[in-house]
């Protein structure tokens, strides 16, 4: 996906949406979704391109009216209609949407691309401006960013792998992945993973059977440096709320944890450069994010803290399995 922000209007039936989007079962779940016709338009007036498409409320979290004022989106184009517009060969990409804050939106996709840094087993993202048109009044409804998530199929064919849906232990996964991926999950704060039941993860097995399976993490608005709202509980001031990292990879050995950190020593310019350089951002969350990063390297780099935030909180094969 380019980096080049694109715009268009998105026009739906927004209120049909937002009552189908959440149909609360015994279960406490919110039921599956229908589709909408849509049309997007982008362009100049004397050259408007329409594509017309399919598109859904999804997600879990985001998808309840409790937790967002409107959900995120599942996009669903026929490749006939799609072809020579700005979205030929596009499938079923997933839409992330303002929750309540646009500021969340462009920090999600930040850490998205900061992971395009670690690995190509990594879902590319691409923002949009989007102008909301809600067919059923006739009336706009809002613009904001948002950005679009790769299908998890385009991951898994560009770099010559499949997804595999089962239990997975993570001593089971490619070593270097697994420290890269958990020692990034530390980074940004964020606790809402597994590598066990999936949660926010998927396994990718390469073709090439010699290679152990890669974890892809996805969805982090719930890290702390997107430090959303809508994931804090209502009426908590949030210099209350706990804001500890959580280390949740496996233990490794020092020269192993020495060179992983090496690794994101290294790559901390490029982290910080795509905060910096990001122009949707105000100024006041980039220094949130950067202050944030500063002390992820404040930890990794002090004997001391590393000591008791990662080496004496690590995950040992005799966790999973005590019995073996």
């Amino acid at each position: 996906m380019s980096d080049e922000l694109i715009s268009f209007e998105l026009h739906a039936d927004y209120n049909a949406i937002q009552e189908d989007k959440w149909k609360e079962d015994s279960l406490g779940k919110g039921g599956e979704p229908v589709y909408f016709d849509a049309m997007i338009i982008y362009g100049s007036d004397d050259s408007k391109v329409e594509v017309p498409v399919r598109i859904k409320a999804r997600g879990n979290f985001r998808r309840n009216p409790e937790n967002c004022k409107f959900p995120p989106l599942m996009f669903n184009f026929k490749k006939k209609e799609a072809k020579n517009t700005l979205f030929d060969d596009q499938d079923k990409p997933k839409l992330v949407t303002p929750c309540q804050y646009e500021p969340e939106v462009v920090k999600e996709y930040i850490v998205y691309k900061m992971f395009n840094l670690i690995t190509d087993f990594s879902y590319k993202v691409r923002l949009a401006k989007i102008l909301y048109y809600n067919t059923a009044k006739d009336k706009k409804l809002f613009e904001r960013l948002s950005f679009f998530i790769e299908e998890d199929e385009k991951v898994a064919k560009r770099n010559d792998a499949k997804i595999v849906k089962k239990h997975h232990f993570p001593f089971d996964l490619n070593p270097d992945y697994e420290a890269k991926v958990s020692m990034f999950q530390f980074m940004i704060g964020n606790r809402d993973w597994y590598y066990t039941s999936g949660q926010n993860m998927d396994i990718m097995y390469p073709n090439d059977t010699t290679m152990l399976p890669v974890p892809v993490p996805y969805d982090f608005d719930f890290s702390e440096f997107v430090n959303a709202a809508y994931t804090k509980p209502a009426g908590i001031p949030d210099e209350m709320l706990a804001k500890k990292r959580i280390f949740k990879g496996m233990c490794l050995s020092i020269e192993q944890f020495t060179e992983v950190i090496e690794y994101y020593n290294i790559l901390r310019p490029q982290f910080e450069n795509i905060v910096n350089e990001n122009e949707y951002l105000q100024k006041y969350s980039k220094k949130e994010c950067l202050n944030y990063l500063e002390d992820f390297y404040t930890i990794i780099n002090t004997q001391d803290l590393l000591k008791a935030e990662v080496l004496d909180t690590c995950w040992t094969r005799k966790d999973y399995l005590p019995f073996e």
